[in-house]
């Protein structure tokens, strides 16, 4: 069984199990949470600019420690659709109850693609392939419990409600066991070395583009950007399902009583880009 048949396992089980009791608490709690959702939308679920992002996290990790729940970190923009729709999604009555109840949710403004590595890499994540950035964090470890399935959330607004409450319902109801796969992986040094080059890479190409994204938002469009964008795109989501592949190997490689993977997927080799090979 792969690491995404166990993950997929996990969510039936507390989809079926355990969902059923939250649904009825959330029909029972609608009337309230409406009253208050304008409230909470307005602070917690908005990507608000900040001067210290990084201390933040650690503040709310800290606070999830303290109170027993999972630490939910979301980076993302108020010009990325697809941030914007999750935060919608985060404000529904069903999502309200979940979150309030078992998540301590922080939402960290990536601005105009700006670095946010060292958010990142303290949960041994490279770097925001996307906006939004999902992770699913178990406080005291440190430990990214939903590293396998993030990817999905670069396209958060096309992802039906029922499939956010089901996501989000799976964390908090996973035993000591099921977690232990998460817990017990580390990437080798030879991993970490070629991630955090190409996390370089790409935080270089991000740099390329925020003067241009500006631009953009603005309405006054460069000629050519959206090329770049698509360049840039294809480069990070081709990065990001190559990660994704070598941690359910790894993982795959422990579930079968490894302590770890004993061959690794190829690591690939990418050409540079267009502006890099005029220069």
């Amino acid at each position: 069984m792969t690491i995404k048949q166990f993950s997929s396992r996990i969510q039936f089980f507390t989809w079926s199990h355990s969902f059923a009791s939250k649904l009825t608490l959330a029909f029972v709690g609608v009337l309230f949470l409406s009253s208050c959702a304008s409230t909470l939308n307005g602070s917690k679920y908005t990507f608000e600019p900040s001067p210290t992002p990084y201390e933040n996290v650690l503040a709310a990790q800290s606070k999830a420690t303290k109170t027993n729940k999972l630490l939910l970190v979301v980076l993302g923009a108020s010009w990325c659709h697809d941030s914007t729709a999750l935060a919608k999604q985060f404000g529904t009555p069903e999502m309200q109850l979940i979150l309030e109840a078992h998540y301590e949710t922080i939402f960290v403004d990536v601005g105009l693609l700006e670095d946010r590595r060292q958010i990142t890499q303290h949960f041994s994540y490279p770097i925001y392939y996307a906006t939004p950035t999902v992770m699913v964090v178990e406080p005291e470890s440190s430990a990214l419990l939903n590293r396998v399935t993030m990817d999905k959330w670069g396209h958060a607004a096309s992802i039906p409600h029922s499939d956010y409450v089901e996501y989000f319902s799976s964390f908090p109801v996973l035993t000591s066991q099921q977690k232990s796969l998460i817990l017990n992986w580390h990437p080798s040094s030879e991993e970490v070395t070629y991630n955090d080059q190409h996390a370089e890479r790409l935080q270089q190409a991000y740099n390329t583009l925020a003067p241009q994204l500006a631009k953009d938002i603005q309405g006054k469009t460069p000629e050519g950007f959206y090329d770049l964008w698509k360049e840039v795109k294809v480069f990070r989501s081709e990065l990001q399902k190559s990660l994704t592949k070598r941690a359910e190997h790894a993982l795959d490689e422990i579930e079968n009583g490894r302590n770890e993977a004993l061959s690794t997927p190829a690591y690939r080799h990418y050409h540079p880009f267009s502006w890099e090979s005029k220069s």
